[in-house]
């Protein structure tokens, strides 16, 4: 079995060797930065300091007429109890080396040993050129002053505070940044861990709660889109066992009536002739139109339904469809189809799409009075084409319109669809989105039901 790393340690090392590097290497450049500024103000310093003793040696090599003669020390009397010593102090101050003009040092702080070797074998950081006017008035270098570093204690006392100071607040850096990235991992592993577990549920065939997670993140999004999905498997398990208890209904009268009937042809009860097998042809065909229904139905859910496109006039389509329509002889009902002027001809597969207004028509004439009136108008608009139908009947009720396409769906007992398979709206949802289309139900400002879909022009 592989083993495991839980995630609250993968992301405790993580913040934990972020931390380190981050003030790591802040400790390193905050320190080299300091130490780099400190020697070139050093630097600086002693060649300012330089340039002007460069000037007085110079002056001195005037005086002198060469470097015989100048030493950098000079006399210091000092009197003790009336007695005088007579002592020498350095006139220039620090480390340092003195060259002629042949680039040889003739005089140093350092080892007599070194007098006489060229000045650019020591270890200088400044060297400045000593310079003297000759006989002819020329600005001339007689030879060069060099500078070595010196390192006091005050200033190696000075790097060691920043360095102590750096490492301190380094220190107070991890202590606060991990304290952060516990309360943070935190933060993030509840509701992972609630995600896990309600996911583990789902995994089992369980629909859990809502997890509702507080958080206005990603994950509080994550969680309210898992909310969601959870929610509609729930509808859709609902939808299932509502699917299947509507098809075993469907299917439960037809077939009891063929049984009936046919029990009755073989006990003798009914003669077979036209009237008696009538009704068993009849349900037949009801349940083959059923079957197709359904098989439409789910090729269409699936993007499978094959769709023969061609440019089509919608507005010859509908009167054709009316002209077919069983329109009830009694009363006064009138189908009007409207077509306003400069709609084009869209790209539609005909049968599918004359069975779309078919339907709708169909589901009009169910629930639309002896006198009243359907309209069927079709209208260009912006980059698609509309076609709406209207009827004078009773209307939608508002509890209905959101579940209107669903397969089977029962609001209003009273609205069943007589003779129908309980599918023809959810077919033509399926079948106008399946080219690229919308459908949208409703109510008329007057009364009566509004079916209105869009079609694109491309």
């Amino acid at each position: 079995m592989k083993r495991t790393i839980p995630l609250s340690l993968k992301l405790g090392l993580a913040f934990a060797v972020a931390t380190l590097l981050s003030i790591g290497l802040n400790y390193y450049l905050t320190s080299r930065a300091i130490s780099d500024q400190f020697y070139e103000y050093g630097r600086e310093t002693r060649e300012i300091v330089g340039s002007q003793l460069a000037i007085d040696l110079g002056n001195r090599y005037i005086e002198n007429g060469g470097w015989r003669g100048i030493d950098i020390f000079r006399p210091v009397y000092i009197t003790i109890n009336q007695q005088v010593y007579i002592g020498s102090i350095q006139t220039i101050g620090g480390r340092f080396a003195i060259s002629k003009e042949d680039g040889n040092i003739l005089v140093t702080t350092e080892s007599n040993d070194l007098i006489g070797t060229p000045i650019a074998d020591l270890n200088l950081d400044v060297i400045i050129p000593i310079t003297a006017e000759n006989e002819e008035g020329d600005e001339i270098q007689v030879g060069a002053l060099g500078l070595i570093p010196v390192t006091m204690d005050r200033e190696v006392e000075f790097l060691e505070s920043i360095a102590t100071s750096t490492l301190l607040g380094g220190g107070i850096g991890i202590v606060l940044a991990l304290t952060l990235s516990v309360l943070l991992i935190l933060q993030i592993l509840s509701p992972l861990r609630k995600l896990a577990q309600a996911t583990e549920q789902v995994a089992s065939g369980e629909l859990p709660k809502p997890i509702q997670l507080r958080s206005h993140d990603e994950l509080g999004q994550l969680g309210h889109s898992f909310d969601q999905m959870v929610e509609s498997l729930r509808r859709s398990e609902h939808l299932r066992q509502m699917m299947t208890a509507d098809i075993a209904h469907e299917l439960r009268t037809p077939v009891t009536i063929i049984q009936g009937t046919l029990e009755a042809l073989l006990d003798g009860v009914y003669e077979p002739s036209a009237e008696t097998i009538a009704p068993i042809y009849e349900e037949t065909l009801h349940l083959g139109r059923l079957i197709d229904d359904l098989r439409d139905l789910v090729l269409a859910e699936a993007g499978e339904l094959r769709l023969d496109l061609q440019p089509t006039d919608l507005g010859e389509l509908a009167r054709h469809v009316v002209e077919a329509a069983m329109v009830p002889k009694e009363g006064d009902l009138t189908i009007d189809v409207d077509v306003l002027p400069g709609v084009p001809s869209v790209l539609v597969d005909p049968k599918r799409m004359r069975q779309v207004i078919a339907n709708l028509l169909s589901n009009a004439l169910r629930h639309t009075p002896a006198d009243g009136s359907i309209e069927i108008m079709i209208r260009s608009a912006r980059e698609s084409v509309v076609l709406v139908v209207t009827d004078s009947g009773t209307g939608i009720p508002e509890d209905d319109l959101p579940h209107l396409f669903e397969r089977f769906y029962r609001g209003d007992r009273a609205r069943r669809r007589g003779g129908g398979t309980g599918l023809g709206l959810a077919i033509v949802k399926q079948w106008i989105e399946a080219h690229g289309g919308t459908i949208e139900a409703g109510n008329a400002s007057d009364g009566g039901a509004r079916f209105t879909i869009r079609l694109p022009l491309s």
